[in-house]
């Protein structure tokens, strides 16, 4: 029995919208009749096959956060029909209409000079406005993974951001240059007098094959990456659900409202800005809950035995420790397969003691020492908060230490109450009140992590 109703991939560009209604054509032949179009999806219904005409026009009185039905967009369609066109659905700037294949409706656009004008002051200016918006987002982006920093080594999705980002841009902008060379030559036509060029079906989905398929791939990477790294750490990946998912539902949600309820392009403006402002009020209110609730997911009593790690009692080689908390935040990525940060806080004696072990394990040396050396970085400039920069602490080095370690390479703090050490594929950074220079937590240390 053949569905009612079925979504397909909708990846035409915007100005392939001539090739657009060709494909509607082939689609009614079938017994497929369009009755919805989406930013990545069309919907359509089944029916008898049918011989029908399509022609999808531009409408520059609409647009993305434009009422559908206006006084102005309700009379352009009332026209239409009078010329033999039965309006189906619109989107964005673009409107659909059929006629039934036998009829001889007069063209929506007779003159190619002013279609021209049209499409450039409402598409042109879409993808113009993307490029723009694509453009702030990736420099954002790209200056927080570049320089390339140690962080992006211990998360799949620091990795995918840091080789496969710079694609995605280019990747995501060639439609829109795409167009803008569309537009070039369409201006030379008109000037020479010649016809516009007119990309059929086939060039559109070449087009489409070509620009999309990349797009979907990378995006599907940073999709599984996000998924492996929230395996590890479900509280980053709620939080960083949380302003994209508050963002979706309501964004969608407005822009429904305002294309489905509002009829005046005047009250587009006010819902935009109750929506934001909803938005940041829910996210203030429930980040922070959020936060705290993660933090309860880390609380441990013992650590998985297939990473190295020791104790507080350990160390210190006694049984006078009273245990009060402890946290273990395991991770991983293609190159650093085995990571991890483990903090403990216990009591000795009487007094509280501090330790953090922060443990990498990679693929190669090379790995190894971007991460050594991106945690000296780290330290030496502190942070930044309120203009002022906090937290910087004082590196030294000393080879008679590092030989004991037998290290390749080793640095501690002024304090000497933190040690980062590097060995082959191994990085481990160790801090606390502890003695860590002390002999036996000397070869304690060594021989759980590096043998």
């Amino acid at each position: 029995m053949k569905k009612k109703t079925k979504r397909v991939l909708w990846g035409f560009f915007s100005f392939d919208y001539k090739a657009m209604a060709e494909y509607l054509e082939e689609m009614a032949g079938k017994g497929w009749m369009l009755e919805r179009v989406g930013q990545y999806t069309a919907k359509f219904r089944a029916m008898e096959p049918r011989k029908l005409k399509f022609y999808v026009d531009v409408f520059k009185e609409a647009g993305p956060l434009t009422p559908e039905k206006t006084e102005e967009s309700e009379e352009y369609r009332r026209l239409c029909l009078e010329s033999g066109w039965t309006f189906i659905t619109s989107h964005d700037y673009l409107q659909f209409f059929y006629a039934d294949g036998d009829s001889h409706p007069v063209p929506i656009q007779t003159d190619e000079e002013i279609e021209q004008k049209i499409v450039e002051h409402t598409l042109w200016k879409k993808e113009l406005f993307g490029i723009i918006l694509l453009t702030v987002i990736s420099i954002w982006s790209l200056r927080r993974y570049f320089p390339m920093s140690h962080i992006n080594f211990i998360s799949f999705t620091g990795f995918t951001s840091t080789y496969l980002f710079p694609g995605l841009y280019v990747f995501s902008v060639i439609p829109a240059i795409y167009g803008i060379i569309r537009i070039i030559k369409a201006r030379k036509n008109i000037k020479h007098g010649l016809p516009l060029e007119k990309f059929d079906l086939k060039s559109a989905r070449r087009h489409m094959m070509a620009f999309n398929i990349p797009v979907f791939l990378i995006a599907l990477f940073f999709i599984l990456s996000f998924i492996a790294d929230a395996f590890f750490r479900p509280d980053i990946a709620l939080m960083a659900l949380l302003g994209p998912g508050v963002g979706f539902v309501i964004g969608f949600g407005g822009r429904y409202i305002i294309k489905k309820r509002s009829i005046k392009k005047e009250n587009s403006l006010m819902y935009v800005i109750i929506a934001m402002i909803i938005a940041i009020v829910f996210i203030n209110a429930a980040g922070p809950s959020l936060l705290e609730k993660g933090e309860e997911i880390y609380k441990t009593h013992s650590i998985p035995e297939r990473y190295p790690a020791v104790s507080i009692e350990e160390i210190l080689n006694t049984q006078h420790v009273s245990l009060i908390e402890r946290e273990f935040r395991p991770g991983m990525s293609p190159v650093t397969p085995k990571y991890y940060e483990y903090t403990e806080r216990s009591e000795v004696n009487g007094s509280e003691k501090h330790m953090r072990i922060k443990y990498y394990n990679t693929v190669s040396p090379y790995f190894s020492e971007i991460i050594f050396n991106g945690i000296i970085s780290d330290m030496e400039k502190g942070f930044k908060w309120k203009g002022m920069t906090i937290f910087t602490r004082t590196i030294v080095t000393d080879d008679d230490v590092k030989s004991l370690w037998d290290a390749d390479n080793l640095v501690q703090t002024e304090e000497r109450d933190e040690i980062i050490i590097q060995k082959g594929n191994t990085v481990l950074h160790l801090s606390g009140d502890i003695d860590f220079n002390e002999e036996q937590t000397r070869n304690l240390i060594i021989g759980r992590f590096f043998y």
